[in-house]
Formats: C-alpha cells, sequence, structure tokens
C-alpha cells in the first residue's frame, strides 16, 4: 500500500503538467491529433534532459559498488536511487562519459550520460496501437521485421514530414508516421506507468506491476492504454478499460521525400 500511495502522488504530478507544448526538437514536430501537455521541468539549474533507460544515480562518477565514506569510516554504497524511462533531469555539469544530475525530488548525483537524451524540446508521446517503423524518413524504408508497440514511450527528436525521428530506448532511435502518434498527456502519463510496469515484470515484482495497474485505472480511467497494461499483465479488462483503437485509415503521400 506503502507503494500505490507513493505512486498515486506521482501520477497526479504527471496529469498535473505543464500547460504548453513542449518547444520544438531540433526541426519542429507537427503537433500530431490530440496533442497534450508537455511535463514539467525539475527544479534544478542548467539544461534539462530525459533519461532514456533505466539506470542508477550514484554518489560518485563511478561503476563503483561502493565508496570511500568519511576519513576512518567504512566505505559507503555508491548507490543513490533508480531512474526510470522517461524521467526529466537537470544536467548540473559533465565529466567525460558522466553527468550530474538532478532529479524531480532535488535528488543529486552522478549518472552515464549514455543513460541520458540531452537533447533540447523533446517531446513526449506514445503510440495506441503498434506502429510500423522506417529505417530513413522515407516510405520505400519500412521495416517489416519492427513495431513500435501500444503503450511504449517514446521522445520524439525530429521531425520532417510525414515523419517523426523517436527516441524508444536507450540509444535506439527510429522513425514512424508522425500521425500514428499520441501525445495526449492522459496516455502519455499511462505510458509511463506501462514503462514502470513492465520493468517489474522484467525483475519477477509482478505483484508491483499489478500495483501501477491499479493506479492506472485509479487515476486515468478511461484511457485507451489502460486496457493494454491490463491485457499484457493477463488481467480481466474492467468496465471501465477500454481497448487501444483501431490504427487510423491513412494515405501518407506516396512523394514524400526525405
Amino acid at each position: 500500500m506503502r507503494l500505490l500511495h507513493a505512486l498515486a502522488i506521482s501520477a497526479l504530478s504527471l496529469s498535473g503538467c505543464n500547460r504548453s507544448p513542449a518547444p520544438p526538437a531540433r526541426e519542429a514536430p507537427p503537433a500530431p491529433a490530440g496533442a497534450g501537455e508537455a511535463a514539467a521541468a525539475p527544479s534544478a539549474h542548467g539544461p534539462s534532459a530525459y533519461v532514456n533507460a533505466v539506470a542508477a544515480l550514484r554518489r560518485e562518477p563511478t561503476d563503483a559498488a561502493r565508496i570511500p565514506g568519511k576519513p576512518g569510516a567504512k566505505d559507503v554504497s555508491n548507490y543513490l536511487t533508480t531512474l526510470n524511462r522517461g524521467e526529466k533531469v537537470g544536467v548540473l555539469e559533465t565529466r567525460g562519459d558522466w553527468a550530474r544530475v538532478r532529479s524531480s525530488d532535488d535528488t543529486e548525483g552522478w549518472m552515464k550520460r549514455a543513460s541520458l537524451l540531452e537533447l533540447e524540446g523533446i517531446t513526449e508521446a506514445t503510440v495506441l496501437s503498434p506502429a510500423d517503423v522506417f529505417d530513413r524518413p522515407d516510405l520505400l524504408a519500412a521495416n517489416a521485421k519492427r513495431k513500435v508497440e501500444p503503450g511504449t514511450l517514446v521522445l520524439v527528436v525530429k521531425s520532417r514530414p510525414p515523419f517523426s525521428e523517436v527516441n524508444v530506448s536507450g540509444s535506439q532511435d527510429v522513425w514512424v508516421l508522425t500521425e500514428r502518434l499520441e501525445t495526449a498527456a492522459r496516455e502519455v502519463s499511462v505510458a509511463k506507468l506501462c514503462e514502470k510496469a513492465r520493468n517489474l515484470v522484467r525483475s519477477n515484482r509482478r505483484d508491483e506491476a499489478l500495483q501501477i495497474l491499479a493506479l492506472a485505472r485509479q487515476q486515468f480511467a478511461g484511457a485507451a492504454l489502460v486496457g493494454v497494461l491490463a491485457a499484457e499483465l493477463g488481467e480481466v479488462p474492467s468496465a471501465d478499460d477500454t481497448s487501444a483503437p483501431a490504427p487510423p485509415a491513412a494515405n501518407p503521400p506516396a512523394d514524400a521525400a526525405p
């Protein structure tokens, strides 16, 4: 229950984000239908960045599990907390492969820069149904072996109409049709909870993942992705759960140029 209470506070914070769209990323992506609010910046000085993969926040810029404590004291753990994909941090300084950051609760520590997306004007989005992946912003570059699955939190980094380049995990960027992106705050918030629940399942913590589902149902009833998460966890959809809508019937211009 303590975990559920803490997550409820976090979810309420997500749904009450900034009421203005995020600034354009490199080349401003056109706002997909249903564009919602951008995430609020953390209370930190310096540029902000997104965490693009689950990463540890450390006391010192080293992978060592323990570091020297105060003179004459025992070594202390180098671990502070775990930051999840999609969290926004303030970058206070960089040192080689490391960055000192401040998280949303004002915790300061070091993390690998490879786990950060340090670009200006990133837009948060998700997809409500499987979205085709393209290796390049060209219809002829469709990758039949890959899809962006519903509930994936994507970070839009570039636009080249009718395509958007999105970060899907770590350093992996792919191209999708912009019209397939959903930026409504409720669905993006549930996508963040989906990311959390999936990480818990991979760590064999299904009971905690079910608490995430309960939180999603409580705070975002009626959001399409709540039903997606319920199905993933093998739960019978509740009366308030909805299924993700069918992909829009769209015919992108055949002469779309990269």
